[in-house]
């Protein structure tokens, strides 16, 4: 199916801003650019797709720094990626098979369930506890969050994030590395599952991926001006009234 070049202008711009703010944050916001895609007309299984692919090099350009920062700990972010790309894979498998609406019912819940974390839930830091506790709720946290982030086409940072940090008491640095590495592999393991389709347009992936990773690059540049808890409410209300928009379109 082909969209009017004013849809891809028009999504070209709002991802590069998406993406910038997302830089800010570490997180690659599919929550936030997949209703938009949606809202535009885009199928959404392609819409979901291709998030995914933004996910997945938005996340890389931001992941590079943060190996050089030594926030992402590669024993413990392996041990959540291998059940959780499981996860992740079998979610976005099966989510051909599941009706629109359900898909559509899926996406609104997680857009609200983010928006509520991002805007009142304020992150701080806390000392890790490591614990075999600790690791077999992160692996679960991890394979809850990633599957059905793959049936949607997210990656679902904005829950992840929090839920590592208020939940398993992880340090925010190491939670915000761990997720960023999380969702390059999750959002590859969860793109293979939504391949099955065979849905693609180049223009599409084009208009959203390219101006993902420029906005997510030049915001990490620019972190250090940003007031991390006036963007993450600014994000929160974001995914609610987006939420509310995507459930009016579709009553």
């Amino acid at each position: 199916m082909e969209y009017s070049i004013n849809i891809y202008i028009f999504l070209s711009v709002i991802c590069l801003l998406i993406g910038f703010l997302g830089g800010f944050l570490g997180i690659a916001l599919g929550a936030v650019r997949l209703p938009i895609i949606i809202i535009l007309g885009i199928e959404p299984i392609l819409a979901a797709s291709t998030n995914l692919l933004a996910v997945i090099f938005g996340s890389t350009a931001a992941l590079i720094p943060a190996i050089k920062q030594n926030r992402v700990p590669i024993k413990s972010s392996f041990r959540i990626a291998i059940p959780s790309m499981i996860a992740a894979f079998l979610g976005g498998y099966f989510a051909f098979q599941i009706p629109e609406i359900f898909l559509l019912i899926i996406m609104i819940f997680c857009l609200v369930l983010s928006g509520l974390v991002m805007t009142f839930y304020k992150i701080s830091e806390f000392e890790d506890k490591p614990s075999k506790k600790n690791s077999i709720y992160e692996i679960l946290v991890g394979i809850f969050i990633s599957y059905f982030g793959g049936t949607v086409g997210l990656a679902l940072g904005v829950l992840r994030v929090p839920a590592f940090v208020y939940f398993l008491r992880m340090n925010i640095k190491k939670a915000g590395g761990i997720n960023l590495f999380l969702s390059v592999l999750v959002g590859i393991s969860a793109y293979l599952g939504h391949s099955f389709s065979g849905g693609f347009d180049y223009l599409l992936v084009l208009s959203v991926v390219l101006p993902t990773v420029i906005g997510m690059y030049f915001g990490s540049r620019f972190v250090a001006i940003a007031n991390d808890n006036q963007l993450r409410k600014i994000l929160g209300v974001t995914l609610l009234i987006l939420s509310l928009v995507l459930l009016l379109r579709e009553i």
